[in-house]
């Protein structure tokens, strides 16, 4: 059902990009959450505007919305992006919307966007991931090149993930080429992600982004999004201070304690990277990496290191997804312990696919570099690999196990010893490759 959807709504979009010429930026989506979705614009010209919505299913047998929203326009002298927060939709349901701008008789309409609202538990829940976006100057547009490919992905997509150097540097010029190259990928999906060391905190990466609940700055500055059976917390490595790095520490302790059978972490900086240049060079390993096996999480994305990555250690798997238009980068010629694969020169993304039977992660090459230049690859599939499902918790009880040790006998002691090596051995084997 949900492809069906997905089909409709790609055919929507594809009719409807050409006639976004007026809209600076977007329209797009952010922020989903239990009682809405955010909207997203920036005009040419501050108008007033009717944002229109509803169910995909309704929109498909009659083009018309059940639902709007009337917003009137800014001031003369304001540019700035709009955020408009859109509710009143069934949970689990795909949905479409557009924005029209009013230019007194005239209306301009958007494209058509497409989004799904919170899903129920033991849905399918399903993702792209992206990192380091960097605008280029010359050559051919790979950041549109990536998009693009995201949005023709027939998969089912919740969101677009982003784990940072969105852009890079954050000016004016930079964020518009940005928007314009990623427009078809942000209307297919809300798109959510974290920062990078080129946003380098800047007030318009907050400006531009509407995030799930979280802290820090604007409360953005890091979030958890809770969706259905899947949890995902977004973090901040650009933060520095001892107090930033604490709260962190404590949402990721928060926010992974729940009933999600699927965890992920995302976060610019990689914990583990064979790249030479920009590896694990930032103590994160120490920082976080004792933290996330403990709260058994699944996959942690990472990106600063241009190119890809899958890296084993203690039951946590590590993805370095560098692989987003950004120059790509080689890689040590002899790879980090726990590398599973490691590939280098290509422009990628990731899928990720959950359901009851556990998480298929694969990874789509768009295009690579050659001496010639930039060759189209046509979605070859540099990694593909899946974590049969297992009930999250093991490593809170190997935790309480331990606690429950520490004023036991020699006798005890070896027991605990006995129960952690059983304990880890299942969890280990979940991380098998295809």
């Amino acid at each position: 059902m949900r492809r069906v959807a997905f089909a409709l709504s790609f055919a929507v979009l594809v009719g409807g990009v050409a006639l976004g010429a007026p809209f600076l930026r977007g329209p797009y989506s952010g922020a989903p959450g239990d009682d809405g979705i955010t909207v997203s614009w920036r005009s040419t010209t501050p108008l007033a505007v009717r944002v229109e919505y509803g169910p995909l299913a309704d929109y498909a047998s009659d083009p018309r919305f059940p639902h709007s929203v009337e917003v009137p326009a800014p001031a003369e002298d304001v540019q700035a992006t709009t955020h408009i927060v859109l509710r009143g939709l069934p949970l689990a349901t795909e949905c479409v919307y557009r924005v029209v701008l009013l230019d007194g008789e005239e209306e301009v309409t958007s494209p058509v966007g497409s989004f799904r609202t919170k899903p129920s538990v033991g849905d399918a829940v399903g993702f792209a991931v992206i990192a380091d976006t960097q605008h280029q100057s010359t050559g051919s547009n790979r950041l549109q090149m990536i998009g693009d490919a995201v949005a023709a992905d027939p998969a089912d997509l919740d969101f677009v993930l982003h784990a940072g150097d969105v852009v890079e540097s954050p000016s004016s010029e930079v964020w518009d080429h940005w928007f314009r190259s990623f427009g078809a990928m942000l209307l297919r999906a809300p798109f959510i992600p974290v920062l990078g060391n080129h946003e380098n905190g800047d007030p318009s990466y907050y400006e531009a982004f509407e995030l799930p609940p979280g802290g820090g700055r604007n409360d953005e500055r890091w979030w958890a999004l809770h969706w259905g059976d899947v949890v995902v917390v977004g973090l901040d490595t650009t933060a520095r201070r001892a107090a930033d790095i604490e709260a962190q520490q404590a949402w990721i302790r928060e926010h992974l304690a729940g009933p999600e059978p699927h965890r992920f972490v995302i976060f610019h900086h990689p914990v583990f990277s064979s790249d030479p240049e920009h590896g694990a060079s930032h103590a994160f390993d120490a920082l976080y990496h004792p933290l996330l096996v403990e709260m058994d999480v699944d996959v942690v994305f990472n990106g600063h290191s241009h190119h890809y990555e899958r890296i084993a250690r203690d039951g946590v798997t590590y993805l370095v997804v560098g692989g987003g238009g950004a120059i790509p980068r080689g890689i040590a010629a002899e790879p980090i312990e726990g590398s599973v694969v490691s590939t280098e020169g290509h422009h990628f993304y990731v899928r990720v696919a959950t359901s009851e039977a556990g998480i298929r992660v694969e990874t789509v090459s768009v295009a690579r570099e050659t001496p010639a230049g930039t060759l189209i690859t046509d979605s070859r599939l540099l990694d593909g690999f899946k974590l049969p499902f297992s009930a999250a918790g093991g490593s809170a009880v190997l935790g309480s196990i331990w606690i429950i040790a520490s004023g036991a006998t020699l006798c005890g002691i070896l027991i605990v010893l006995g129960t952690a090596f059983c304990l880890r051995h299942r969890r280990a084997r979940r991380y098998a490759a295809d």
